[in-house]
């Protein structure tokens, strides 16, 4: 018995530090030469078919860039909105049928922005976005 609750207790580690892996660690390594902000976790399990949204407050003359860290499986990509305090939509990494890895933002109002994140489909998805800066 003492085997079998170690057996699933060693297998629900591990499933929930693979899940935790699926994506590479050094993808904000990419930002180059942007300050590494933020990580945003994107849950598929509390999505429910609303996105994953975030608020974070941009600063006139800085540029921002999201980048989409996914496992880069078509029909399950990471799809990234920015929106204005408005609720404007003034940047995505998806247009037309492409899904770009990442989206760049020069900021000319300083105020309170959306990030707003979801997959494609639920094919499994797993993925992070990784928030930098730079001033302008």
């Amino acid at each position: 018995m003492k085997t079998k609750l170690f057996l699933v207790f060693s297998l629900a580690i591990l499933s929930s530090f693979l899940k935790a892996q699926c994506v590479s660690d050094n993808c904000n390594t990419k930002l180059g030469t942007f300050t590494y902000l933020k990580t945003i976790y994107i849950d598929n399990t509390k999505l429910q078919d609303k996105p994953n949204t975030v608020t974070y407050l941009f600063s006139k003359g800085s540029t921002y860039m999201v980048l989409c860290c996914d496992q880069a499986i078509k029909g399950s990509r990471l799809i990234v909105n920015v929106y204005d305090k408005d609720k404007n939509l003034i940047a995505t990494n998806k247009l037309k049928k492409k899904v770009y890895p990442s989206i760049q933002y020069p900021c000319s109002a300083t105020g309170i922005y959306y990030i707003e994140s979801f997959y494609e489909d639920s094919k499994d998805p797993c993925g992070v976005n990784i928030l930098g800066f730079t001033k302008s």
